[in-house]
């Protein structure tokens, strides 16, 4: 090639490079990637209460019921036999000696009848032989079949007394066993009703807390707007064998003064203190925490939150008292 070709080859490929070179202005520019805002942490917030002063009781609340101190229990007590019915219903004053039930008796009104003539007839051959002169050998037989006949006579009397069933007291019923059908049989002392002697009363509490519950213990008793004292007087733990099974599960109150338009069937609220502490630290129940047996709060300490344990006293269902690991004015954590 000649040095003028080369020279124009030379010229081309300095061109093609300095249009290459240049090249790289003719695309639009990329716009810079911006970095990303910083965003400042939301600051966590807590609910707080302050650890305060107060005073705090444990109490059993509740209503009781007056019943009667003497209640008496009816029961056929010479024999048994066949139910027939009873003559009272519940809530039925009756007075002392009263016909309350009574007992299948079969023919003996008849048989009475029949031993009535008896004796009667007896006594007429008695009176007769007497009269005739007999000897005192045949006025003997005489006289027995006389005595004979009136000790038959008293016997079928006292079997039909003993199934005819009388209150031993005036009072109210209170109790009828319903349960009974006419012909069922009924043992001796089987108890079938409960007369009360509703102008002594007393106040009956019976609930889940009976246990609470000790001889000698003060009770408040408030009947409508005004309170009273009381004294209990009885718990389950105290009630005798023998009793009856509605006051094994109850707790009898005594009162110092019941206002005279109180009756047998009215109720009364209760109140009784089991403990009481003043001046004391005093949470709400709700935040403190318990796993596993580990009593433990959530506090406020420097803005930061921990776990703080804790030894508590008196507890209600809605406040505790706190012996250890708080001081007053702390900030506890409510959840």
């Amino acid at each position: 090639m000649s040095r003028h070709g080369k020279a124009i080859v030379y010229a081309v490929i300095f061109s093609v490079i300095s249009i290459l070179l240049s090249g790289c202005y003719l695309f639009p520019k990329e716009e810079e990637i911006l970095a990303p805002p910083l965003i400042e942490p939301t600051e966590i917030t807590y609910d707080v209460i302050e650890v305060k002063r107060g005073d705090i009781e444990r109490k059993v609340t509740g209503t009781g019921t007056f019943v009667s101190t003497q209640q008496s229990p009816i029961f056929f007590k010479n024999r048994g036999g066949r139910f027939k019915e009873f003559h009272v219903e519940v809530g039925d004053e009756v007075e002392e000696g009263q016909l309350i039930a009574e007992l299948i008796t079969d023919n003996i009104e008849t048989d009475i009848e029949k031993q009535s003539i008896a004796l009667k007839k007896s006594q007429l051959n008695y009176q007769k032989i007497k009269e005739a002169g007999a000897d005192k050998y045949d006025l003997e037989i005489a006289r027995l079949d006389v005595e004979l006949a009136r000790i038959g006579l008293d016997s079928l009397r006292r079997e039909l007394d003993e199934a005819k069933l009388h209150s031993p007291i005036s009072g109210k019923v209170v109790y009828i066993d319903y349960k009974l059908n006419p012909g069922d049989y009924i043992n001796a002392f089987q108890t079938i009703a409960y007369i009360a002697d509703p102008t002594d009363i007393q106040l009956s509490y019976t609930g889940s807390n009976t246990s609470e519950f000790k001889i000698g213990m003060d009770v408040i008793v408030k009947i409508k707007d005004n309170e009273y004292e009381g004294e209990v007087v009885m718990t389950p733990a105290n009630t005798p064998k023998d009793a009856d099974e509605g006051l094994k599960n109850s707790v009898i109150i005594s009162l110092e003064e019941i206002p005279d338009d109180v009756k047998m069937g009215d109720q009364a609220a209760i109140s009784l203190t089991l403990e009481k502490r003043e001046d004391v630290l005093v949470l709400p129940k709700n935040v403190v925490h318990n796993y596993m047996g580990r009593r433990f709060v959530k506090i406020l300490e420097d803005d930061v939150r921990k776990e703080r344990d804790i030894e508590i006293g008196v507890e209600t269902p809605t406040e505790v008292e706190i012996i250890k690991g708080l001081e007053e004015g702390e900030k506890v954590i409510v959840q």
